[in-house]
């Protein structure tokens, strides 16, 4: 016997309400056709019911929206805090690699920010399906157990989280305390042995994918016998200038870090040019890694050595995740993928070594986290 709770029909909300359920079905097809005070109350009580139309009911009624909201929860924006303007950043190329994903299914891609956790929050996102406008959400999140998410996933709404591994959640994630423990390994095979890792906040705030970025750089470089020095535990905001700052803090004497490794690859180019600003050579002197593999590494002198983030397998992954519930292929629901990341390495790392070709493959980072 099932232990779910049981779900609210068109009928209850019509019971509730005092009307008849055409009335409701209007509300949530045609909501232009209801005087603007019923709609109100019959919205209200599907709120307070939870309601959630039937998707196979929408489908036998052809009216699937074929839209998937990409929601970020929080700080995690596309932007710098310098300007709202989409810029280069990882999280633009997520939402390219989504909506390339979301095409290729027959799928269109809305973008959406929630800066709230609340109830008020929760009932955006509801109203969101229950209007009829998305078919299921691809949440970007800085910490597990949000919220919002939760209760969705309790009310059965098909949802799937980008790059934060929550055990209560479906997701698709990368391997990030592999990567920088793997970068740590080759820095030290190279000879460094001051290795500092600059992580990324925004507004004070650290989101869990960094979080494990940072436990694998701790667990490998107590596994080499190396000192972490907590002066060296710096965050810069995700910025070039954030970047380009600390490079020279820690970097301004012989007695700093004589490796980088950045939680960003915009962190770590701002890098590159602070430390030429202060007359210091990279590699010989100093090692700079970065994370994600944006296409510019190819182009900064010396070229950077980066982790390569497997941004459209994930992206895939997520959408076929989600149109598989939506379309009832699959009754899972809580998938979760990990994938593995790469080291591309370039001359910023490893003196002597010959960047890799525009577009090269990157070799794998093997292991399990």
């Amino acid at each position: 016997m099932s232990d779910r709770p049981k779900r609210a029909t068109i009928r209850d909300v019509a019971v509730q309400a005092g009307v008849s359920f055409q009335t409701v079905s209007l509300v949530l097809n045609h909501p232009e056709k209801v005087a603007e005070k019923t709609l109100a109350h019959i919205r209200a009580v599907i709120d307070a019911l939870h309601f959630v139309p039937s998707m196979a009911a929408r489908s036998m009624r052809q009216i699937r929206t074929k839209t998937l909201a990409c929601i970020s929860f929080g700080a995690r924006a596309t932007y710098d805090n310098r300007s709202f303007q989409i810029q280069d950043t990882y999280w633009n190329n997520v939402l390219q690699m989504l909506g390339r994903a979301s095409d290729a299914q027959g799928y269109a891609l809305l973008q959406r920010h929630q800066n709230d956790q609340d109830a008020n929050a929760l009932a955006e996102v509801r109203q969101l399906f229950q209007a009829g406008r998305i078919d299921g959400v691809i949440a970007i999140v800085e910490t597990v157990a949000n919220p919002v998410l939760l209760e969705l996933q309790r009310e059965h709404f098909p949802l799937v989280v980008f790059g934060t591994r929550d055990p209560a959640l479906p997701y698709v994630a990368q391997t990030n305390a592999v990567a920088s423990a793997q970068v740590v390994d080759h820095l030290h095979a190279q000879g460094c042995r001051r290795i500092a890792f600059i992580s990324g906040e925004r507004d004070g705030r650290a989101n869990e994918d960094v979080n494990e970025r940072l436990h694998g750089y701790r667990t490998a470089m107590q596994q080499h016998g190396l000192p972490v020095d907590p002066a060296w535990a710096l965050a810069g905001d995700w910025s070039l200038a954030s970047g380009h700052r600390i490079a020279q803090q820690l970097c301004g004497s012989s007695a700093g870090p004589d490796a980088l490794i950045f939680a960003s690859d915009r962190m770590a180019l701002g890098a590159l040019k602070g430390l030429h600003d202060i007359g210091r050579r990279v590699p010989s002197e100093v090692r700079v890694v970065g994370f994600d593999n944006m296409q510019y590494d190819d182009f900064s002198v010396p070229p950077l050595t980066s982790v390569h983030s497997p941004v459209y397998d994930m992206a895939t992954m997520a959408v076929q995740i989600l149109v598989d519930r939506i379309e009832g292929r699959t009754d899972d629901l809580l998938p979760q993928h990990m994938f593995a990341t790469s080291l591309v390495l370039r001359e910023s790392s490893a003196v002597g070594t010959r960047p890799a070709p525009a577009g090269a493959p990157p070799s794998p980072l093997p292991g399990p986290e």
